[in-house]
């Protein structure tokens, strides 16, 4: 196990909870995506995996362990010596991956300095940048840019490229490729798994796009208002058991699909604000019963995956 969560949980400000008692886990060299609506809280645990809530935000209870160190308990200049080293996250936003008032190119520069005591010029970066930049069309000449001169798609696409420039053994990608379009998704989505393969590393795709999870992930998770409420083998995601998992399945667009084909989920995802005392989805759950109002289900297990939901025990 390279990485692990367990039962951790966030606040944020007094009374928001972001994330309540999570457990995940990632073996070496696996892809595990975390899918979910917008709100839901992906992005808080993403940053939270790599032991550095987002600002106002704070762990209450829980721990995060990356190859036997509790993130956590580390000191911060420990922890932050791991950074784009052996651990690497790629934010929502790329425009945070770069400084803004200099060449996008030296901002690569620092990121190979974290992993060498070599001084390398601008030439040594770009040749360094040079295969990842074939593969996701991002000529050299990009990286003389200043970030404010290039697209949300291009930025997003290099800072993956910054995440694999010391080969770190685990990848945290926030909606890496939700800036680009269909072509350029897949293109990226196969380079990524590409790059995994050939280093061993472990990656975790937090993303809304449920499809893209199937076909890129080797396990699952769904996260709903902080919480797990389903985690299965990719493939296992065609037969969902937790109903708000059926609805993510059924409002997932498809190339080909006609036009307003898909059903959305009515309502929407909203923080928890305490303990949970009642299914979380119950409010807009099709198939709730009254014990849903009252009884907060726990993820339990049915063969090889888990399950949120007192309809699945």
């Amino acid at each position: 196990m390279i990485l692990e969560a367990r039962e951790l949980t966030l606040r944020a400000g007094k009374s928001v909870f972001p994330v309540w008692r999570a457990s995940l886990a990632l073996e070496t060299g696996e892809k595990l995506a975390v899918v979910g609506e917008s709100g839901g809280g992906k992005t808080s645990l993403a940053w939270a995996l790599a032991g550095r809530p987002l600002p106002g935000q704070a762990r209450v209870s829980g721990s995060v362990e990356f190859d036997g160190m509790e993130l956590f308990s580390l000191p911060a200049a420990e922890r932050a010596n791991l950074y784009y080293r052996r651990i690497a996250l790629v934010p929502q936003n790329a425009q945070n991956s770069f400084h803004p008032a200099q060449p996008l190119w030296k901002s690569a520069r620092e990121v190979a300095a974290l992993a060498s005591s070599e001084a390398l010029g601008r030439d040594a970066v770009l040749e360094r940048l040079e295969a990842g930049g074939r593969a996701l069309d991002l000529p050299a000449s990009l990286w003389l840019q200043f970030p404010h001169r290039l697209s949300g798609g291009q930025k997003q696409r290099m800072a993956l490229l910054l995440a694999f420039m010391n080969h770190p053994e685990v990848l945290l990608l926030d909606e890496p490729t939700n800036a680009l379009d269909e072509l350029t998704r897949e293109k990226t989505a196969a380079y990524l798994a590409c790059h995994l393969a050939e280093t061993g590393a472990g990656a975790i795709l937090f993303t809304h796009d449920i499809g893209m999870a199937e076909r890129w992930a080797d396990r699952i998770a769904v996260f709903y208002r902080g919480q797990i409420v389903e985690e299965a083998p990719a493939h296992m995601l065609k037969t969902p058991l937790h109903p708000y998992t059926r609805g993510l399945v059924g409002a997932s667009v498809r190339l080909g699909d006609p036009p307003l084909s898909r059903d959305g989920i009515p309502g929407q995802a909203t923080p928890l604000s305490g303990p949970p005392g009642q299914c979380g989805f119950f409010e807009r759950c099709p198939t709730a019963k009254e014990q849903c109002a009252w009884s907060a289900p726990r993820l339990h297990e049915r063969g090889s995956r888990r399950v949120r939901c007192i309809m699945e025990v």
